[in-house]
């Protein structure tokens, strides 16, 4: 049973009587409810049972937050790598990245715009997570870095950190003991945010802040235990920073401090894998600005596994790569050889994996040392189960489908369009985030975790 909050006003389109009721009215908003399971219908649409009988269509429903979780699993780590407002609260408004890290240690705040933050030495940092790591059990060794996504609503997505600990902690072969939610400036529109997604993370290694990662990593293998880290989306463009923050800042990224490295629905060029990275035009400059190595290779000298996890149907990241590159030339740069102007460049490795090095006709030489995983081989395992913890249901529109052939196979975008994200935002949004919304990739990464440190070629095979 997991309680919940009524969101909104239900009426007869929302609410679904059970047999016998002991509920004569419509829910209203700010009721608090008990969900005992969920279901889907018309493969999209999820709606919660409650414990009496009643069903709710669960776009009016939120879960509280670590719900069903035990007290020990409730305390996390924020990572505030964002400016602060006079109140010392991490600012909504200032894009601009720091010049000190401040943190916090979080259950759920009631209210996630404000909350306080302090600034902590590397030392202060490390003590209070591995004393935290201390009161659990031996087998809970590993701890984990997640940097979010782009900010789809505005906040600091604290329901985000949430979500991962009930997919993972609450799974019966979880090891994890505490996560660090790594909160940055993410926020803009899509089309202006990779010149400072980037930049920010160049900004987060120049500064030295890798060494709050370092300490905290040695601390964690002197006691058996393991830092990993997690990237979801357009996050990708900030750890991308991290990692080339320019040849005379190389020396401050530390080496092996990372057991595992997961890369989920990276949205970022298919050209980060290439072998030596490419250095690609910057769409939006024209007197300012600069353009941008894209590597993902350094991240083997963090860490001995690198995971990259990809979905051809993940419709939301063929629309950023829309955004941010369908611009008209303006002239100020060749002209590129495909329809749209595009692909060539930008095509999404959260969409292509390694699919366009191993075609026939490539020419394309990717690095070693990645190992690459098909959420469409995952889900094909997929047991019909409780959709309350784990809400993904495989794209099936065909509207949309057709759209994503006709990129696939033409590249064009004609058709992608922006207004299919809100009609059916609940059902992309989990199918986006499949890294906590979808059981098989949860019990998959599990799987990994638990695996011997440098991983068999072998062990790798889906």
């Amino acid at each position: 049973m997991i309680k919940a909050l009524i969101n909104s006003d239900l009426d007869h389109t929302s609410q679904r009587p059970a047999v016998n009721p002991n509920v004569s009215r419509y829910y209203m908003k700010g009721d608090v409810v008990q969900v005992a399971r969920a279901k889907y219908e018309d493969n999209q649409t999820l709606w919660y049972i409650l414990e009496n009988g009643i069903q709710v269509d669960a776009h009016f429903v939120e879960i509280e937050p670590y719900s069903g979780v035990g007290e020990a699993d409730r305390t996390h780590f924020f990572l505030c790598y964002r400016k602060l407002d006079q109140n010392n609260n991490p600012s909504l408004d200032d894009e601009g990245a720091p010049e000190k890290l401040h943190f916090a240690q979080i259950t759920t705040p009631s209210d996630t715009r404000r909350f306080m933050v302090n600034h902590w030495d590397e030392h202060t940092f490390v003590n209070a997570v591995m004393q935290s790591v201390r009161k659990l059990e031996s087998e809970r060794k590993h701890v984990f870095i997640y940097i979010h996504g782009f900010d789809w609503e505005p906040g600091l997505k604290l329901d985000l950190p949430a979500s991962f600990v009930q997919s993972y902690m609450s799974h019966p072969a979880n090891t994890i003991a505490k996560v660090i939610y790594f909160g940055w400036p993410s926020s803009g529109w899509r089309t202006k945010a990779d010149d400072k997604a980037i930049q920010a993370g160049e900004h987060f290694t120049r500064k030295n802040f890798f060494n709050y990662f370092k300490l905290l990593s040695d601390a964690l293998k002197e006691e058996g235990k393991s830092l990993n880290l997690i990237v979801h989306s357009f996050g990708h463009q900030l750890l991308n920073g991290m990692i080339n923050p320019g040849d005379n800042h190389v020396p401050r990224i530390p080496q092996n401090i990372f057991e595992h490295v997961f890369l989920m629905a990276p949205d970022i060029t298919h050209l980060a894998v290439q072998r030596d990275g490419v250095f690609l035009r910057n769409q939006k400059k024209t007197r300012r600005g600069k353009h941008f190595m894209y590597s993902l290779a350094p991240l083997k000298k963090l860490s001995a596994n690198v995971h990259v996890y990809y979905n051809e149907l993940d419709y939301l990241l063929y629309l950023s790569t829309q955004k941010f590159n369908g611009n008209k030339s303006d002239g100020k740069f060749d002209p590129k050889p495909d329809i749209e102007g595009i692909t060539t460049d930008y095509r999404n490795l959260g969409n292509y994996g390694r699919a366009l090095f191993d075609a026939s006709d490539s020419g394309l030489v990717s690095e070693d040392g990645f190992n690459y995983f098909d959420v469409q081989d995952l889900v094909k395992t997929e047991l019909e189960a409780d959709p309350l913890y784990y809400p993904f249901r495989n794209l099936k529109d065909e509207h949309m489908i057709r759209t994503i052939t006709n990129i696939r196979e033409h590249s064009s975008y004609e058709g992608l369009a922006l207004p299919d994200t809100f009609w059916n935002r609940h059902f992309l949004m989990t199918h986006h985030q499949y890294l906590f919304t979808c059981r098989p990739v949860v019990d998959h990464v599990l799987r990994l975790l638990n695996k011997s440190p440098k991983l068999a070629e072998e062990e790798l095979i889906v």
